[in-house]
């Protein structure tokens, strides 16, 4: 079944926490409305199975106690949804994008307090509303504080369950999250080899036919070693070190390619403080040069720009190369396989909160990653 679009695209961000979700509001209350439907219909099965029974003969109380039932979970849903709602408001969006998707024990113990205060303040409202529609009925009066009640008893076991939910998830994304990072560790040692034996022959050729610049080549390389090596230590680095090692990246190319290759790097202090996985800019200045700029007979430039605004971080890599539509060289190992990389990375680590996006710039080619802003204490 093909669901409308609206409520597709509202679906997609539903279980998220977010400033903006994709998707009208309304598509979210209908979804809402109807995953309460369905708890109410999957206890009406229980009933029909014979697991659930109501001590009465009388059909009249039946239908009121289903409609009741039913009333109070759609209240539940909604207050819920309301309250999450209000939450993704209140918080700044560094705090929901660290939430969401739970990474850690904090995490879950956050998001589960927020849906067990949805659950108790919907079950008050939803009992105010029945107290309203059935004025006489002793049933729906008397049974809010019986609800909560019963509800604090299965505190325990829903605490327990929410455990074991939370530690498969939690295993599950350290394991995809490992195999990311696998994955990156692999296309990095695939590419190197190649680099470090162009550089080291270059090196060479110059130390004979031009020795200063061929000393300038080896400063440099030993610069960018230094700093790549250092990123490939940890799980996370800061933006800051990343421009470094792009700088010294750009500043070896630059005594290769002389004129041709022009390059500037425009990052704020605060943006230079953001915490994010190592490794995800180099492939994209790598991508600009190999596919934009070394094939142009006139080079060109490669313009990195780093902002944050609105508790994201936002980094663009530009260049006046030949652009997407430019033929493609012969591949080598690993070649057209770093945006993949880098968006499955994004995924493991950010979700849906994350994203590069490749676009056709004024000239050349425009490469922009969107996550959330992280920075060191």
């Amino acid at each position: 079944m093909r669901l409308p679009a609206p409520i597709a695209l509202s679906w997609r961000t539903f279980w998220t926490l977010r400033k903006r979700h994709d998707g009208p509001g309304w598509a979210r209350l209908l979804i809402a409305s109807g995953l309460a439907m369905l708890a109410w219909a999957g206890l009406c099965l229980l009933g029909l199975a014979g697991l659930l029974s109501v001590d009465t003969s009388d059909p009249a109380f039946v239908q009121r106690l289903l409609a009741g039932v039913f009333l109070l979970f759609q209240a539940i849903a909604l207050t819920m949804l309301a309250l999450v709602r209000a939450a993704e408001w209140l918080l700044p969006a560094g705090r929901l994008a660290a939430l969401s998707p739970v990474r850690n024990w904090r995490s879950a113990l956050w998001v589960s307090g927020l849906l067990v205060i949805g659950i108790m303040a919907g079950n008050v409202v939803g009992s105010g509303l029945l107290a309203l529609l059935y004025p006489d009925s002793e049933l729906f009066a008397s049974s809010a504080l019986r609800r909560q009640i019963r509800f604090l008893q299965f505190l325990p076991f829903l605490a327990l369950a929410h455990g074991i939910f939370w530690r498969l998830r939690l295993q599950r994304y350290a394991l995809q999250a490992q195999a990311a990072e696998a994955q990156l560790r692999l296309l990095h040692a695939q590419i190197e080899p190649h680099f470090l034996f162009n550089t080291l022959a270059t090196i060479e050729t110059l130390l004979d036919a031009e020795p200063a610049r061929g000393r300038m080549m080896l400063e440099a390389f030993s610069d960018h070693l230094r700093s790549s090596l250092a990123q490939l230590r940890g799980p996370e680095t800061t933006l800051g070190a990343e421009l470094e090692m792009v700088g010294n990246y750009l500043r070896l190319l630059q005594i290769r390619m002389g004129r041709r290759l022009v390059f500037s790097i425009d990052a704020s202090p605060e943006a230079r403080a953001a915490l994010l996985p190592p490794l995800l800019l180099q492939p994209l200045v790598e991508n600009a040069i190999r596919h934009g700029l070394e094939p142009n007979i006139d080079g060109g430039a490669v313009r990195i720009h780093a902002c944050v605004g609105q508790g994201r971080l936002a980094i663009r890599v530009d260049d006046d190369g030949l652009g997407l539509q430019a033929p493609r060289r012969a591949p080598q190992p690993g070649a057209g396989m770093a945006l993949e990389n880098i968006r499955a990375r994004l995924r493991h680590r950010y979700g849906p909160q994350a994203s590069l996006v490749l676009a056709a710039g004024a000239e050349g080619a425009s490469a922009t990653l969107d996550l959330p802003y992280h920075c060191t204490p």
